[in-house]
């Protein structure tokens, strides 16, 4: 007797951000459409068309914020009872509309707003944990300056108060996807749910990505062709470790004077001006350059163009349980690569002997191993050789992560 086919789910996947921008929405999105019907209820910019498909995923953005000022209010309401009142209002219409069986929550904010709906319709219930959000909520305002958005944090996004949340409607969810190992761990300690619930579903990147790289002709750093070029590219949070990287250049310029670590991103006022600060206060004004926010296109040759590519993340609660797509992207460049000493950072690149670590937060640390990869190039291009071979042609690729999501939605009925 052949056994069951598992049965075709009409899914509908809810957060609140943009699509396709959200890399890792997209990439689950694409890959669950290749084998499920596949909504995603999103948010509008303004010339952004309400309904569209795309490679075979139903965009639907009936999100519209209409200014910065409405957002922040809304989510002071959110933080209030837990709900988002756009996404609670349009949900019924959506899920009898599509006989959506399947609901898949992207990330902590909208959680119980989701379940609220899935409760209601009798769906099974998907949370997609993309980041340890509580522990964030620490981390992503302490540069801001300004007094009002200061109390607001203080009073809407208490990391305690999230915390609780959390441990609260993880418990509710059918099913609950992890970005990282360590979050798993951390999840089943915080609230003994049976770890069988949790599938790991981590940031590795599509093989295709590398075609990025084949089509480049000319460096991004050209004003600066001479240089050993460290570069940094993503947000500008203080997470980052960006202040690591600076204060380890001091020592850096003395034994390779011709470094210059190059910082790629966007950044508010405040973060800049105390980024622009900490290069005066270590004097390494020749040796760090900042570039502002760059096109996505620009991210495979900003790579490749660089000597070095390096996630200097500090270490707290939140770096210690998620991972950045760049890592990925990175070893897709061949490209030598330096990351902190992160918990699932670490894990990746020395399980795999990909790239070279140092000690978070330690700036002399940094300085070493910039040294060492710069007195041992050969070995640093061995090691990104490493790290191709295994993103292309071993499991470090999305191509090897899809198949424990749809595996995960061919065992929903179980």
């Amino acid at each position: 007797m052949q056994p069951n086919k598992p049965k075709v789910q009409s899914i509908l996947m809810i957060v609140d951000g943009y699509y396709p921008a959200d890399i890792r929405v997209r990439k689950e999105a694409e890959s669950l459409a290749l084998k499920h019907t596949v909504f995603v209820l999103c948010c509008r910019k303004e010339n952004d068309q309400k309904i569209e498909v795309i490679n075979n995923v139903t965009v639907l953005r009936d999100i519209y914020y209409k200014s910065f000022t409405e957002k922040g209010l809304i989510d002071m309401r959110l933080a209030i009872n837990f709900v988002h009142p756009k996404f609670h209002e349009i949900l019924p219409e959506i899920i009898k509309k599509n006989n959506i069986n399947v609901l898949h929550v992207h990330d902590l904010p909208l959680a119980k707003t989701g379940f609220l709906a899935a409760k209601k319709y009798h769906l099974k219930s998907v949370l997609d944990l993309h980041e340890n959000y509580a522990a964030a909520l620490l981390t992503w305002f302490s540069w801001r300056k300004n007094p009002v958005i200061r109390l607001k944090n203080k009073l809407f996004f208490n990391c305690n108060r999230w915390q609780n949340y959390e441990n609260r409607i993880i418990k509710k969810y059918d099913n609950i996807i992890a970005v990282v190992e360590e979050m798993k761990d951390r999840i089943v300690a915080d609230t003994l749910i049976d770890e069988s619930k949790i599938t790991v579903i981590t940031n590795s990147e599509k093989k295709d990505f590398v075609a990025n790289f084949n089509t480049i002709e000319d460096s991004f750093f050209k004003a600066h062709k001479d240089q050993f070029i460290i570069s940094y590219l993503g947000g500008f949070g203080p997470h980052r470790g960006l202040q690591t990287a600076i204060e380890g250049m001091q020592e850096v310029s003395k034994q390779i004077p011709n470094a210059l670590l190059a910082l790629v991103g966007p950044a508010n006022k405040d973060v800049r001006n105390y980024l622009e600060n900490l290069i005066d206060e270590f004097d390494v004004r020749k040796n760090v350059v900042i570039y502002g926010s760059q096109p996505f296109k620009e991210v495979a040759r900003i790579m490749q163009s660089s000597a070095v590519n390096i996630i200097p993340h500090i270490s707290n609660l939140h770096t210690e349980s998620t991972i950045p797509h760049k890592l990925y992207q990175v070893l897709l460049s061949k490209k030598p690569l330096l990351v902190s000493n992160c918990a699932p950072l670490e894990r990746v690149v020395k399980s795999n002997d990909i790239g070279f670590i140092f000690k978070a937060g330690k700036a002399n640390s940094f300085s070493k191993e910039v040294v060492e990869i710069y007195n041992n190039y050969e070995l640093a291009t061995q090691k990104a050789a490493n790290g191709f071979e295994l993103a292309y042609n071993g499991d470090l690729n999305w191509e090897f992560t899809e198949k424990k999501l749809l595996h995960l939605y061919d065992n929903l009925e179980s």
